[in-house]
């Protein structure tokens, strides 16, 4: 087990789906070698709003086990502050916090960061995409949005998360109005996917039948790879349906010209059309 752990780079994943696929694309693409890529989801333990959502795309053996979770530890404390050192004196912590660390995904560290920065954003994506893809492609999923224009509308923490609205704001009908009219698709062609189907059709005025949430799909990986399938995609300051836009590769894609109101930075795609938050 030691050896292993040395002979390895470990991402501690943590967070949603999106988050989960930035910190996974950054360890394949930075890592001395990918095929020594190991994912602790120790984090997951202690997540009573989230879980780790890739066991699907990653062997059992690009897992850490119980045990080697044990020996590095968690990376922060109680408190909430960075341990420098795992229990695994062979491992070093490395923390990639507002920008990735020059020594991250180097043989025998211990990865923790959301890997969200511009160093990040200019990875390729291809070998994280062609897992999806493969999965995409093996996988028959009923509520797929094949050929059809999508909207993804966020609710959930977005809107009861006061630490949410900080950070992202919140979308109203105008602005997904405006995206689809910069599309040149109308909102009542298009399938809705979203955390709140009861909210979105008082909003939105559409039949329930439009709209696919969390009871109608297996799990977040099946929506992201459904909405991955449509002919448009209009979508929110999420890290969930970048991806899925990632995936759908080649089809027009509007997002919010403000990711991030609490700090710089913006993950929308140069070749993306950028429509007014509202």
């Amino acid at each position: 087990m030691a050896t292993r752990l040395k002979d390895a780079s470990v991402l501690w994943a943590q967070g949603g789906l999106g988050n989960q696929l930035f910190q996974l694309n950054a360890g394949l693409t930075l890592s001395d070698t990918p095929a020594n890529l190991l994912v602790s989801t120790s984090s997951y333990g202690r997540d009573r709003l989230r879980q780790f959502e890739l066991v699907a795309l990653l062997s059992a053996s690009a897992m850490t086990t119980p045990t080697e979770d044990f020996r590095l530890g968690q990376p922060y404390n109680w408190r909430g502050r960075q341990r420098s050192k795992s229990r695994d004196r062979s491992m070093v912590n490395i923390f990639s916090d507002s920008e990735t660390h020059p020594s991250a995904f180097r043989r025998g560290t211990f990865n923790i960061g959301f890997f969200q920065d511009e160093a990040s954003l200019a990875l390729p994506t291809n070998a994280t995409t062609a897992l999806v893809a493969e999965y995409r492609r093996k996988t028959s999923i009923a509520m797929s949005a094949e050929g059809r224009p999508v909207l993804h509308v966020r609710r959930g923490d977005y809107t009861s998360s006061p630490a949410a609205q900080r950070t992202f704001g919140m979308l109203s009908r105008l602005y997904y109005e405006a995206a689809c009219s910069r599309l040149g698709i109308r909102i009542d062609e298009c399938v809705i996917y979203t955390d709140d189907p009861a909210a979105v059709q008082r909003e939105f005025d559409v039949p329930r039948s439009e709209i696919v949430g969390p009871e109608d799909i297996e799990s977040p990986l099946d929506t992201l790879v459904a909405m991955s399938r449509a002919s448009a995609l209009v979508i929110p300051n999420s890290t969930f349906s970048w991806w899925a836009a990632e995936l759908a590769s080649g089809v027009p894609v509007a997002a919010p010209s403000t990711w991030f109101f609490d700090r710089p930075g913006n993950l929308r795609r140069a070749g993306w059309v950028a429509v007014p938050n509202a």
